[in-house]
């Protein structure tokens, strides 16, 4: 039940990649993303027991489901790696379509050597694309929705290595690597938790940023309506947005828009009044000034501007959560009079 659950998941990472590439350009990166989430899949796919079962079937004599997962890591490396070599700042589009053509043409080298059974050069060239990959991953790991799926890129193809390494070990002592015992018990877990972490980072941006934007959506939702209905200007209705990340920087843009407005357009003179250094002050002055412009002092457009180091996005969920505290004290003091 859990390798089916794995392929699931796999497999709804690839689809989302697929849907990547079909609404916008095919670039060489994200054709790459494609087909690793669509080779983790079907190696995820292959190694759900009653599957592989079947597959095997078509020529046991040869050990045809060792033989496919093989040739899927190859194809898997081998666009992982023109993935990892596009991160390269060096590197041109030319440039970077040669070196794809070379990757995938010594990777179908190696899979027809695997469909002779002679698995030890696709091995061979798995350990070194995924090398490739791992020693550029690292690079770019960091604290953000890119780094964080670089991160599990990377990790899923350690742990990928070493199942192939050990193989690779296994082939040197004299032991098929078609016939190894990686292929039955913890090996076959270390494969799919490959799989399945390698799925999550090529669609982490995406789930990531997703998730992100409804959330925004969420606790910027009642700030927005409010705004919007004092200043219903600040809509383009020809411009209706589809998706929940441009509904997102819509709803971010026409909050910024409403209090620009409601600061006077830069009319208002608040005599040099400057906005409190502290951010829980200047947010709190002006949660309370959105809610109500006309009971509070009059602010100009430096107010709403986001304090140094801090993005508009931030900005204003800060906002919207001192908002929200300033209409429950409202809300609490009517209730107890």
């Amino acid at each position: 039940m859990i390798a089916w659950a794995i392929a699931l998941v796999v497999w709804i990472a690839a689809g989302a990649r697929l849907g990547r590439v079909v609404a916008r350009a095919a670039t060489p990166l994200r054709t790459a993303m494609v087909i690793v989430g669509f080779c983790v899949a079907l190696m995820a796919t292959v190694l759900v027991p009653g599957v592989w079962d079947i597959v095997e079937r078509v020529a046991p004599d040869q050990h045809f489901s060792a033989m496919v997962v093989v040739v899927l890591w190859v194809f898997l490396s081998a666009s992982s790696a023109v993935g990892a070599v596009s991160a390269w700042p060096v590197m041109t589009r030319s440039a970077m379509g040669g070196i794809a053509i070379v990757l995938y043409t010594v990777g179908l080298l190696v899979s027809i050597a695997v469909g002779f059974g002679y698995p030890v050069p696709a091995l061979v060239f798995v350990i070194i694309s995924l090398s490739l990959v791992i020693s550029t991953g690292l690079r770019h790991v960091a604290w953000a929705p890119l780094g964080r799926g670089i991160a599990l890129i990377v990790l899923g193809s350690t742990t990928l290595l070493i199942v192939v390494v050990v193989m690779l070990v296994e082939a040197i002592r004299g032991t098929n690597s078609l016939e190894s015992g990686v292929w039955t018990g913890a090996g076959v877990g270390f494969v799919s938790a490959a799989s399945l972490l390698i799925a999550l980072g090529i669609t982490w941006v995406l789930a990531e940023t997703w998730v992100r934007a409804r959330l925004d959506l969420m606790r910027l939702r009642r700030m927005h309506e409010l705004l919007v209905k004092r200043f219903p200007e600040v809509v383009d209705a020809d411009s209706a947005a589809t998706t929940s990340v441009l509904r997102a920087s819509d709803v971010i843009a026409q909050i910024m828009d409403a209090m620009y407005i409601q600061a006077g357009a830069g009319m208002f003179d608040v005599g040099g009044r400057e906005p409190p250094r502290s951010i829980a002050s200047h947010s709190g002055i002006l949660a309370g000034w959105i809610e109500d412009p006309l009971g509070s002092d009059v602010l100009d457009t430096r107010w709403i501007a986001p304090p140094g180091g801090m993005s508009a996005r931030r900005w204003l969920l800060v906002l919207a959560r001192d908002h929200e505290k300033f209409r429950s004290d409202v809300n609490t003091t009517k209730a107890g009079r």
